[in-house]
């Protein structure tokens, strides 16, 4: 590390920190995406992360670079004054929803985080519901989540989850349906528990037909106020007018910080290690479980016969097998008896790291990963950072975390007849 020159700001004028930096408030006033910074305060800018700083009188602010960051001046024309007079805007007009689209990397989050904090110091009490499930902030990726913000925060993955809602996968693709109830369900909760504004962060796929028409069905079902489009020149969503929606068009930041695939992969692996590193071992019992899309584990139980098989289950005429050793050659065998067409095989020891969520008598859900499956004794081990959840439902994903807790999928690692999809099968990773 090396230090530089304590940075220098006449009121009025703003800067664009690019992490990796830390910066302390020498003195003077500044603000950064709506929140106030008082004179000591250290802040943090992580390396996938820029921030607009804003002198709110003439200030002066000590600076710690590292490797690539960068400070870069904000011209008149810059998006972000713009982005803070609509913020202003969702903030003094008591809008109670508003829903956030955009292209990757085009400001969502940030524009989220500024509404947010404009929302705090207006003296209102809002809602962050978080639906990007490839990069979540709020939850580890495959959920939607539902956070209430009580106090000014810089990066929405500071706030902590009151509900979450289990997609299952990263892609929203084949998930838009799961994921537009799960965002109008989470709206509601908010706008019950008393908050407003309720501010829906979406994914970044916007670009084809399809993107364009699960939005549509998203903002039709949630009916907000505000409708935001950040970095692009859209004209399609300004059809929403016709229903008395607010619709406002926002430019993306002249100068950006922008993840290419594999730094959104790594987020992805940084917001699993968060939740699961340290998450504790807890037994459940299977035949107390009902158990969605992991059909090896929803069948009626049965016996091929077979020793090398150490649990087979019936689901519809199919039969689901765990079993050790080849898992080819076990499918192999038992497909020329019992059909092709009527035989899974996952290797022994597939379940380890399968995602999941747990699920209690109240609907409420939390994160876990199966460490292994006892077939003798029925009983489930699985990590999960909610020790104190008695789950009476397991949803099930296709996803299994590594060690390092990148992703893979079990469908890859079963055997049987090509063009077979039985649980929810993600696109491949972006």
């Amino acid at each position: 590390m090396s230090p530089t020159p304590s940075l220098k700001l006449s009121r009025g004028e703003g800067v664009k920190v690019f992490g990796p930096m830390t910066l302390m408030l020498k003195s003077g006033s500044i603000e950064i995406l709506g929140k106030k910074v008082r004179v000591g305060e250290r802040i943090i800018v992580h390396k996938l992360k820029s921030y607009p700083v804003i002198a709110l009188e003439d200030s002066e602010i000590d600076l710690t670079m590292v490797n690539e960051a960068q400070i870069k001046r904000l011209e008149e024309d810059e998006a972000y004054f713009k982005w803070v007079e609509v913020a202003e805007e969702i903030a003094g007009t008591g809008g109670r929803i508003v829903v956030v689209l955009g292209e990757v990397d085009s400001g969502k989050s940030s524009f989220t985080t500024l509404v947010l904090n404009k929302a705090l110091e207006a003296g209102l009490k809002p809602a962050l519901v978080d639906a990007d499930v490839g990069q979540a902030d709020v939850s580890p990726p495959g959920y939607v989540s539902l956070a209430y913000p009580d106090e000014q925060v810089l990066w929405n993955r500071s706030l902590k989850p009151v509900r979450m809602l289990f997609i299952g996968d990263i892609k929203p693709q084949k998930r838009s349906d799961a994921i537009i109830a799960s965002v109008k369900r989470l709206v509601e909760t908010a706008l019950s528990d008393g908050r407003s504004p309720v501010v829906v962060d979406t994914d970044g796929w916007i670009k084809d037909v399809g993107a364009v028409l699960y939005k549509f069905r998203l903002v039709a079902e949630v009916k907000p106020d505000f409708l935001v489009y950040t970095g692009g020149a859209d004209t399609c969503f300004k059809l929403f007018e016709k229903m008395g929606v607010r619709y406002r068009l926002l430019a993306s930041p002249a100068v950006k910080k922008t993840r290419d695939r594999s730094e959104r992969r790594e987020y992805r692996s940084d917001r699993y290690r968060e939740f699961f590193a340290n998450a504790p071992l807890v037994k459940l019992s299977i035949d107390e479980l009902l158990i969605l899309d992991i059909p090896v584990l929803q069948g009626l139980k049965t016996s091929l016969g077979d020793e090398r098989v150490v649990y087979s289950s019936l689901v519809a005429g199919k039969y689901f097998v765990v079993a050790k050793g080849d898992a080819r050659r076990v499918y192999e065998d038992l497909s020329s008896t019992l059909g092709r067409d009527k035989v899974v095989v996952y290797p022994y020891g597939f379940e380890r790291g399968l995602y999941v969520s747990l699920v209690d008598d109240s609907g409420l859900e939390c994160p876990g990963l199966i460490e292994r499956i006892d077939f003798s004794s029925n009983t489930l081990y699985v990590r999960t950072p909610c020790t104190g959840i008695k789950p009476r439902l397991i949803k099930g994903s296709s996803i299994r975390l590594t060690e390092d807790f990148h992703e893979e999928y079990i469908n890859k690692s079963a055997w049987e007849p090509p063009g077979q999809d039985h649980t929810v099968t993600p696109a491949p990773p972006g």
